[in-house]
C-alpha cells in the first residue's frame, strides 16, 4: 500500500487537531490520498438528528486541489422542508449520505486548506 503523500499527512494531522474531541477515521486510498471521516459534528437545530458524522477524500494532489465533495449521514429538515441545492442523496463509502456540494471557486493552495473547508462546510450546514 501506498504511504500518504506528505501533504495529505499533514492535512490528516490537522483534521485530528481541530476535531480532537470526535473520533477520526482515516483510510488510505493506495495512491497517497485518504478518506476522512470525522464522527459526531454538530449542525445545530435546523436538522435532525442535530449532530452527524462528515466525510471528504483529500486526494494525493492536495493542497493543489479542492477538497470536494463532503458527505454526512441522512439528515431532515426540522421545518420539514426539502433539502435546498448543493445537497443530493446518494451513498457514500458503503453507506446512506447526502452529497454537501461546496466546490471552493479559487481554491488557494498557499490560504485554503482541509480543516478550513471542512469548517466552511459545517458553517454552511448549520446556516441553511
Amino acid at each position: 500500500m501506498t504511504a500518504l503523500a506528505p501533504a495529505v499527512d499533514e492535512a490528516v494531522a490537522a483534521i485530528r487537531d481541530q476535531y480532537a474531541c470526535h473520533q477520526v477515521h482515516v483510510l488510505p486510498d493506495g495512491s497517497g490520498g485518504a478518506t476522512i471521516i470525522v464522527d459526531d459534528i454538530s449542525i445545530g437545530t435546523a436538522y435532525r438528528p442535530q449532530a452527524t458524522w462528515l466525510g471528504f477524500h483529500v486526494n494525493a494532489a492536495y493542497p493543489a486541489s479542492d477538497v470536494y465533495p463532503h458527505y454526512c449521514g441522512l439528515l431532515e429538515r426540522s421545518d420539514g422542508q426539502a433539502h435546498g441545492p448543493g445537497i443530493t442523496a446518494t451513498t457514500w463509502q458503503g453507506r446512506p449520505a447526502l452529497q454537501l456540494s461546496r466546490r471552493s471557486n479559487g481554491w488557494n493552495s498557499v490560504l485554503d486548506n482541509a480543516v478550513l473547508k471542512a469548517e466552511k462546510v459545517i458553517r454552511w450546514l448549520k446556516s441553511l
